[in-house]
């Protein structure tokens, strides 16, 4: 209605190449400069790809980015980082984003942080930035002894707890019960937590409870009771 022709790409492309086949007046163009700015004029990358391969993830399995991890020469000089798991990045590239990010006194890493690799290093970096908001992340319960101790390293270094946030994704593999003793659990930390509802990679309708998620347990009701209980109650930590 409102263009002749539009040029679209991204994530959701490149993981269904076909979607847009035969539509003679759309483009698939996977490169944009400026394109993340035009969704947060704040935010950045410093790196793509990932060293892992998580099951629930397109990401670090080639599908939407290259396996392993490229870093970037340059990036837009901005204090929200947007990177897959910038903690996997090796020392000196991580130290050349903290200095920068140090200039702002500020930052907001946007990614879930890796609680697996975060060590002593990582936290004395974040500190010094100035106020670092960070977000954990416990994908599910086997990770719970690395979140507790890259959580307890945060705050040995004086990283205040209003600065911590944390992921937990849901929907993946789990059901409801576990999801609540696990979003429950980061609660008991006094931060807040925020639980990501899973979506399968070819999932094309927001928020939707698959036939798998249905068989762990999962009904749109109890999807929308846990998301709604966190999210809306989500509290100030001191």
């Amino acid at each position: 209605m409102f263009w002749e022709s539009a040029i679209v790409g991204g994530p959701a492309v490149k993981l269904m190449p076909d979607f847009f086949k035969g539509l003679d007046c759309v483009t698939v163009q996977d490169e944009m400069p400026g394109v993340l700015q035009r969704v947060n004029p704040m935010a950045t990358r410093t790196t793509e790809g990932c060293t892992r391969k998580c099951g629930f993830c397109g990401i670090g399995k080639g599908a939407i980015e290259p396996g392993g991890m490229k870093l970037l020469e340059t990036w837009p000089d901005l204090p929200v980082i947007c990177d897959n798991n910038i903690l996997a990045a090796p020392q000196h590239h991580f130290d050349k984003v903290c200095d920068r990010l140090e200039k702002h006194g500020w930052a907001d890493f946007n990614q879930g942080l890796d609680a697996r690799i975060l060590n002593i290093y990582h936290a004395e970096r974040f500190k010094r930035i100035g106020r670092p908001v960070l977000r954990l992340a416990l994908d599910h319960q086997g990770m719970m002894d690395e979140w507790g101790n890259a959580y307890s390293t945060l705050l040995s270094v004086k990283v205040p707890k209003k600065l911590i946030h944390s992921y937990a994704l849901v929907g993946f593999m789990t059901g409801p019960e576990e999801a609540w003793q696990r979003c429950e659990w980061i609660e008991k930390h006094n931060i807040n937590v925020l639980p990501m509802w899973y979506h399968a990679l070819d999932c094309l309708t927001h928020n939707q409870v698959s036939e798998e998620q249905e068989a762990w347990g999962w009904t749109d009701f109890e999807r929308r009771r846990l998301m709604q209980w966190f999210w809306k109650r989500k509290k100030v930590v001191r």
